[in-house]
Order: structure tokens, then sequence, then C-alpha cells
């Protein structure tokens, strides 16, 4: 651990860093997309219901990674999507779905549904998806418009046991994301545990050419040399090509960001990781000038020193809980990761990426090219905020103005470089600390900031693994028509806090990342012989324990 700040510097520190985000910070409400305590707020596709849409809307289950699209043809109707847990309680397995959210008037009220298909989902488009029988867990939610009102939705499924079947599907919607079309498998893995798995999906569309382009990465076994995959769509989302891959595979890639930008040419950044020394720590991009036939060599947008949270756990773990799911740091964190993202306007393209200073301060960076294939600028931060860990940014571009939403831990009077965001240094929960935070650009380079969520989360709230492990997702969402900018984050002001009974002494006990409700289940310690959990589908989980929402602004 570095050495740490006295309280009154910190607290110094932590003023002007708010006092930076201005004025503007609380200026419009945001507001909670996922309705899941409020009977009869899900509703299936065709708008009638079953037993999957009753759970859901009482369920106050987990939501994360978002998506979110504003339509170009009505700005006031909006679509998101998170990966949903709700689907869990009626599968009884605990496998998420993807779920499905509209909006007519610019995001003040919502309509919550799931993508067709899931487990029990007996509806006539559920036994029509590919989805079904193939696999049970969906995730991993992308979604874009195209110019005439069709919604695309891209998002992977799998099985967590074997056969896994990691495949990555795109579902299609009409009538500006009111009517569901169909869902088609873009590209299939392999049903062995060391196949090939297809991951990580980002969906764009060309609203000139009305094109859908649909990105991932390819894991194949057990190498780490997986690679950025590529198909497309020219009839709307009915068929896709034969995928591709687009990279050169040399490095583990992942997190694949992709725009169009005004005349046509495609844009993807994505994330190589280190793992041996002929492989970096770096930020790419690579172009295509006709729609995805060829593609251009991968340049070097940064080399980056990463902000990941295995350097947190003292074992090289991404996440870390109670019980089992402990780390020798003693710390409970969620997975986070440095990852870019990319916008293109009439300028060039915009990258963005998290990244660690030399002072292990996490922030975000931008850097901007004219043709992305030179960079004339080095990168550079958003701000200059001293304290706080910036993470998961996406970035967005319309009306002129460049928008970049981000999470951010700058109000954590218990920040340090050497530590997660939420957490002081004995390992304990240091509050609702982390808050959305947009920034706003019109030339790439001097930007002002906003906060958006009116109420702070922490991410590390033990949400899954039988409530032990936290898991905020791995990414946030921003989607710009014309001036219409809307940017969705995963949020955790709604929890319950409360105490896991479990814990006795021997585990993490006193952390203050719990939110368990008293269940009917034996409360013993996890190392006794007659230690149990509560199903997954027992109602002392939709007492709020678990209740991770997504939120909208501005």
């Amino acid at each position: 651990m570095g050495m740490r700040r006295t309280s009154v510097a910190r607290a110094a520190l932590v003023a002007a860093a708010i006092a930076a985000v201005g004025q503007s910070a609380q200026a419009r409400a945001d507001t909670r997309v996922t309705r899941d305590a409020t009977a009869g707020s899900y509703v299936r596709y065709d708008g009638g219901s079953d037993a999957t849409m009753l759970s859901c809307s009482t369920g106050r289950r987990t939501q994360n990674e978002p998506s979110v699209a504003v339509d170009p043809r009505n700005s006031a109707i909006v679509v998101a999507g998170s990966n949903d847990y709700c689907a869990e309680i009626q599968n009884g397995s605990g496998n998420v779905w993807a779920g499905y959210y509209r909006s007519t008037d610019g995001g003040a009220t919502w309509a919550n549904s799931l993508v067709p298909g899931y487990p029990v989902d007996t509806s006539a488009a559920g036994a029509a998806s590919p989805t079904r029988g193939s696999c049970a867990a969906a995730g991993d939610p992308t979604q874009a418009f195209d110019g005439d009102g069709r919604l695309f939705y891209g998002f992977i499924c799998f099985n967590r046991a074997k056969p896994t079947n990691g495949s990555v599907y795109v579902a299609t919607y009409d009538q500006d994301g009111a009517r569901y079309l169909r869902t088609v498998r873009v590209d299939r893995g392999t049903p062995s545990v060391w196949g090939l798995f297809q991951d990580k999906i980002n969906v764009t569309a060309d609203q000139r050419s009305g094109n859908v382009y649909v990105l991932w990465a390819q894991f194949p076994g057990q190498s780490s040399n997986n690679t950025l995959h590529f198909s497309r769509s020219t009839d709307h989302g009915q068929t896709f090509s034969k995928p591709i891959h687009i990279t050169q595979g040399l490095s583990e890639e992942q997190f694949a960001d992709a725009t169009v930008g005004p005349d046509g040419t495609l844009y993807v950044t994505y994330r190589t990781i280190a793992h041996q020394s002929s492989t970096a720590d770096a930020i790419w991009l690579v172009r295509s000038t006709d729609g995805g036939l060829s593609w251009s060599a991968p340049r070097l947008v940064a080399s980056i020193r990463p902000f990941d949270s295995t350097q947190f756990s003292g074992s090289g773990a991404d996440t870390c809980g109670d019980g089992p799911f402990a780390c020798p740091s003693g710390l409970t964190f969620a997975r986070f990761s440095s990852q870019s993202a990319a916008a293109a306007d009439a300028t060039g393209v915009h990258v963005v990426y998290s990244a660690e200073t030399a002072g292990g301060q996490a922030k975000i960076f931008v850097r901007n090219s004219p043709d992305g294939l030179t960079w004339p600028s080095p990168p550079m931060t958003l701000d200059t905020a001293p304290t706080g860990h910036q993470f998961f940014p996406d970035i967005a571009s319309g009306g002129g103005t460049i928008s970049v939403v981000f999470q951010d831990s700058r109000s954590d009077a218990a920040y340090s470089p050497s530590l997660p965001p939420g957490n002081t240094a004995a390992g304990a929960n240091s509050g609702n600390v982390v808050h959305a935070i947009l920034a706003r650009s019109t030339d790439g380079i001097s930007w002002t900031e906003q906060q958006l969520s009116t109420a702070g989360s922490n991410p590390n709230w033990e949400v899954r693994g039988s409530v032990r492990s936290p898991f905020f997702g791995d990414y946030n969402y921003a989607s710009a028509a014309g001036s219409t900018v809307r940017a969705v984050w995963s949020d955790s002001r709604d929890l319950v806090p409360g105490s896991d009974p479990r814990e006795t002494g021997a585990d993490d006990d006193a952390d203050g990342f719990d939110g368990f409700q008293t269940c009917s289940w034996v409360p013993n310690d996890i190392d006794a012989p007659a230690y149990s959990s509560p199903t997954i589908a027992d109602a002392c989980l939709s007492q709020g324990a678990l209740d991770q929402n997504i939120y909208i602004a501005p």
C-alpha cells in the first residue's frame, strides 16, 4: 500500500475535484430505467405476460452492462438494454438474460421486457428463436438504430456448463423499436469447453447505407491469442456475412467498439492485453472505407498502463468477495479493466480509453485523428481532478458536440491509487462514492463536465456467487442523435444493505458490502459442514439485497 494523505489535505482535494465538475452537476434529475419493483412493469414483446414477466416486475434483481440507442428518426424514442438477472427467478439456474427497455418520451418513463428466447419463454417468438434449446444465458447487450427506425440488438448466448455454445446473435426490431421481428445467429461457438467461444459483441449501423456491422472477440480454447471478428448484414439483419478476422491475433484482443463516420468509413478500436514479452497493453484502431470488405493495418492509438482489477487482488483474480471468493489483499471489488471506445464525426475519429497515470490514478484519456490513420496530437486527459479513479468510458458525437460518459470516484475520501474504487485501506466499504459523469467537447480538446447521477453508487456490493461476490458489469453506454444525448450506467443506490448471517467471524463479515436479507435457510458459517445458501428463486433475494439498476440521463 502507498502512503496515505492526511484527512485534511484529502478533504481539500476532494472538495476541489467536486467543484471542478461545475455548478451544472445537478441540472437535471436522472431516471431509473429498470422498474423491477412495480407489479406489471415487465411485459412480453407481444404485449402479453408470463411467469417470467410477472417475477421480473417485482424481483428487484441485478441489472448491469447497460446499452442505449437514440432513434435518429424521433429522438424522443430511446431504447436501452442490460444483463437482466430477473430471468433467473423462473429458470432457477442463476442465468441472466438480455433486458429490453423502451421509452417514447425521451427516457422519462419506460416499458420493460426481455429479448424473446429466454429459457422458459413459451411464446411464438421464443419458440422460433435460435437460442431455444442451444443456450440458457444471454448478455453483453449492444444496440444501434439504422436510419429507418430499425433497432439492432446484439448479445451473446451461452451455457455456464457443458456444452458452452458461446455464440453471438442479433435481434431486430422495427417500427422504431416497438415491434420484435427476429433473432439471427451471427457466429456459433463450439460445444467443447475448450472450443471456440464468441464474446464481447458490439453492433453499429450505417444510417446512410443501412448496413449493420457486428464485431466480437473469438476465444480459441486455451489460447490467449484471441482475434476480433467481423460480420455485416446488407438486408436489415435478415442474414449476416461469413465472419472474418480483422486483426492479426498476436496478443489477446478485447473490447471492440465500432463507429461509422458521416462518409461511411467504419472505425473499430480495441485493446490488446500483455501476457508475455512479445505482447503489450495498448489501444488500437482499424478502419474500413468499403463497408467492411477490406481493412487497414492496425494503428497504435496509445500504449497504456492499464487500470485492471487484477492488480488489487494479490493473486491475479479479477474479482474479490467473501468466503470462497476472498483474495489475499483483503479487498472487495468488482471486475473492471481498461478499455476504449470511439466516435466519428465531420472532424474525424475520437478515441477514449481508461488507463493509469504515472502516479497510479485511473483517468479517461482521449486522442483525436482526422482519418484514423494519423494521430497529430498526443493523448490527453479529459480533466485534471487530483483524486478518484475514472473508468468504463463510452463516447458519442452528435450536433457538433462530443460526449463521454464514465464512472468516477473523485468524491471518495478513502481514495488511494493503491485501492480499487469504493474501498478503504482496511478493505471496508467507503460508501456510495462512485458517480456517473458526462464530459462534453466541441473540438475533442477542451472539455467540461457534468455529474449525471444524483445519488452515489458503490460497485462492490456482493450480488452474485451465492451473494458473496460483486459484479458491476464491464461498461457504460452513450448514444447521440443530433443534439440529443443519452447516457446509461449501472447504479447501486437502490440496493438494501444487510448482514450476511453466514459470516460469523471467519470471513469478511465487517467489510460492509453485504446486502443480504433474512432468509429461510440455515445461516451457518462458510466453513461449517452444514453450510447452505438460498436457492436463486428464494423470495428473500427479492427484498432488495441484489437491487442494482440501470439509470439514464441527461
